[in-house]
């Protein structure tokens, strides 16, 4: 029964931007000066299926990283939620440049991108220029840290509802799960390196739990990592 929740719990581990604007760049001391006739919004399917709100970082990595490789793109930017792509454009990057350029990147990881205008624009101007919430190239790793921390406390709250005394052990179950996860999420890039992880996550939560403990937490990881009903 035991290796059954195991092989259930490693099998779910795998499912897992008129005038001059000021921004920060991704190094913290340094600052530049960008024209708002530089800065395109687009709407982007790059949300978390596993934690409502919040971006994706293994989704927006590559596209923002292969942006910022481009001749005509000075920065890309992701907003928190994983909806908004903010891209600064070299001075003098004309129209057609820049539709060519959204062209590619839609065929190149099959996304569909909206172009905002009007006051959608402004809003995301406002937004943008206030530094809260954006993220940029492997800036997204932060909200892999989130999206981590998020599903292992859910993980761990559907558990205590049938084994109440994890909760007395959440704290350090927690960080440790979520430490793991967070390698899966941010560094995984190869089959081996994801199954070294699912055999990391149901290797630190026997180390913690008891029999009836982890057999909970394995029943709340066959309900998946994305949230249910009115979870978070």
């Amino acid at each position: 029964m035991l290796h059954k929740a195991i092989r259930i719990f490693l099998s779910a581990a795998l499912v897992l931007i008129p005038g001059k604007i000021w921004m920060q760049t991704s190094h913290p001391s340094e600052q530049a000066s960008i024209s708002a006739g530089q800065v395109s919004f687009y709407t982007v399917p790059l949300a978390c299926d596993a934690a409502r709100g919040l971006g994706c970082g293994s989704l927006a990595k590559p596209v923002l990283l292969s942006l910022e490789k481009k001749k005509t793109i000075q920065e890309a930017w992701l907003n928190h939620r994983g909806t908004t792509l903010a891209i600064v454009w070299e001075q003098g990057t004309n129209s057609e440049a820049r539709s060519a350029e959204i062209q590619s990147l839609a065929d190149d990881h099959s996304i569909s991108l909206h172009e905002l205008r009007g006051e959608q624009r402004n809003e995301s101007l406002r937004s943008f220029t206030s530094k809260q919430g954006w993220y940029r190239g492997a800036e997204v790793d932060r909200l892999s840290e989130q999206e981590a921390a998020i599903i292992v406390d859910r993980l761990i709250r559907r558990a205590a509802l049938k084994a109440p005394t994890i909760a007395d052990k959440s704290a350090t179950l927690k960080a440790a799960l979520t430490k793991v996860l967070q390698e899966q999420l941010i560094n995984c890039t190869s089959t081996q390196c994801r199954e070294d992880c699912r055999k990391k996550l149901a290797d630190v939560a026997q180390q913690n739990l008891n029999d009836q403990e982890f057999n909970a937490l394995m029943e709340a990881a066959k309900q998946g990592y994305q949230p249910r009903g009115f979870e978070q």
